[in-house]
């Protein structure tokens, strides 16, 4: 199960910009995005420790006793990352591989820090679903 529902999903995204990828998945792979997202997130390092130490999941955790709101939000933000990068599979792979650069002919692209994970969670795809679950990483620091 994940941690957003296509309901939840469908009501967070209808009130932001650029939710394209969203509106055009099918009702088949919304779910399958969402439950990709879940697991990303699941694999993150995480401070503190789970609310139920059977629980299946990362989320919620000590002293939460239910799925909190930014939890859901980054969970809704990783599954439209997840859609929007279909067509990007092959590149992904190869800064996976740790490939930093690849040439074909006269062009060339370079990846930044191709490979690498960091304790902030630099394995999920969306910038914003990291920044909505920097109260949970391991190694994250607030700055204000």
């Amino acid at each position: 199960m994940a941690y957003a529902t296509i309901e939840e999903a469908t009501e967070y995204f209808a009130v932001r910009l650029f939710a394209d990828a969203w509106d055009r998945a099918s009702n088949n792979i919304k779910p399958i995005a969402l439950t990709m997202a879940t697991r990303a997130i699941d694999r993150l390092p995480l401070s503190g420790w789970k609310t139920d130490p059977e629980q299946s999941r990362a989320f919620p955790r000590y002293p939460d006793t239910s799925v909190p709101e930014a939890v859901k939000h980054a969970c809704c933000e990783e599954a439209l990352a997840i859609l929007a990068a279909q067509g990007e599979s092959q590149r992904r792979k190869l800064q996976a591989e740790g490939v930093t650069s690849v040439t074909v002919g006269s062009v060339s692209e370079t990846y930044a820090g191709a490979g690498s994970t960091t304790a902030g969670g630099s394995d999920l795809l969306s910038r914003e679903a990291k920044e909505l679950l920097r109260p949970w990483l391991l190694g994250a620091v607030g700055i204000k």
